[in-house]
């Protein structure tokens, strides 16, 4: 059985861990450690996410039924992570939330597409169970990092 599950609790305390120690020392050091809020980076990852478990939904059927799908959620989390590295060094912690999600050798988003479309075949429904849970608990953490974020 594939399992990747710790990886996404280690995700979950890593993101905490960060989001705490910013917001702890941001006020302590006078400068900014983390970016402001975006609604455009809210926008982009609630909609991601909502798209990313819709096309994970679909691993029931073989990759090649749903390639136009796969290449536009993939440049569309390609988009947003550039768009968050373009803010620059204050908004490390969701760039790198953004890399985790999108790592084609790790346990989430990326890791699943290699997955799937490396086997060419459906997928089981226990493994698609656990990977929508993985992916949203990662969406999660970076919606959550981005509310967290001073509005100005």
């Amino acid at each position: 059985m594939y399992r990747r599950r710790p990886e996404a609790t280690c995700l979950k305390r890593f993101s905490q861990m960060l989001i705490l120690v910013a917001l702890i020392l941001s006020p302590v050091a006078g400068c900014a450690l983390i970016s402001h809020y975006d609604a455009t980076s809210y926008q982009h990852a609630t909609d991601l996410k909502a798209q990313s478990l819709l096309l994970i939904a679909k691993a029931t059927d073989p990759p090649g039924m749903h390639a136009a799908e796969i290449a536009a959620v993939q440049l569309k989390l390609l988009q947003a992570y550039e768009y968050e590295r373009g803010k620059g060094k204050p908004n490390l912690i969701t760039v790198q939330q953004w890399e985790l999600l999108n790592n084609p050798d790790g346990a989430l988003m990326g890791g699943f597409l290699k997955k799937w479309q490396t086997e060419n075949a459906a997928q089981s429904p226990a493994f698609i169970k656990g990977v929508s849970t993985n992916v949203s608990a990662a969406f999660d953490e970076i919606i959550k990092l981005e509310r967290a974020k001073v509005k100005d």
